[in-house]
């Protein structure tokens, strides 16, 4: 686009293209600064737009700014708000953790599906090497964890 066309269509178009924003936007400021963004941005487009098409394309590009800005300052909210939220820490003692598991762990009824579980969850050892340990194969050691950790859930809830 040519200098004259640009500057025709802000002389034109730039009262109308505010009155727009600010409808959007609900502040007067901010629509100035989108209405100087959206001719920023009509400045930089190499087509040429035809003199009655030239308001809609306008528009477009203030309602898109408008959105975008709106997208900004949502995501900015969220993150300050996730930096806001205060963290409580618990101070359990490992004592009570290793009770809780403990617990949780003597509601399996199946001497060989509770030591799985023990050797899994409580000393962290992996499938191949609790397999090994007892003399037992991987699948079944998956299965005993997953039939373990089912019987518990079906215990706690209800």
């Amino acid at each position: 686009m040519n200098k004259t066309t640009i500057h025709d269509a802000y002389v034109n178009y730039k009262s109308e293209v505010t009155r727009y924003l600010s409808q959007i936007v609900k502040n007067q400021q901010d629509a100035e600064d989108l209405t100087q963004e959206c001719f920023i941005r009509m400045m930089n487009v190499s087509a040429d737009i035809p003199e009655e098409r030239l308001l809609y394309y306008l528009k477009r590009i203030a309602r898109n700014l408008a959105m975008d800005t709106f997208r900004k300052r949502t995501r900015t909210l969220k993150r300050d708000s996730k930096l806001e939220m205060q963290t409580y820490h618990c101070d359990t003692s490992e004592l009570e953790i290793s009770e809780g598991v403990n617990d949780l762990v003597s509601i399996i009824n199946n001497t060989e599906h509770r030591k799985i579980l023990e050797l899994r969850v409580i000393h962290g050892y992996s499938i191949k090497e609790t397999a090994q340990l007892i003399n037992r194969s991987e699948g079944m050691i998956k299965s005993s964890v997953f039939h373990a950790v089912n019987r518990i859930r079906a215990k706690v809830i209800s």
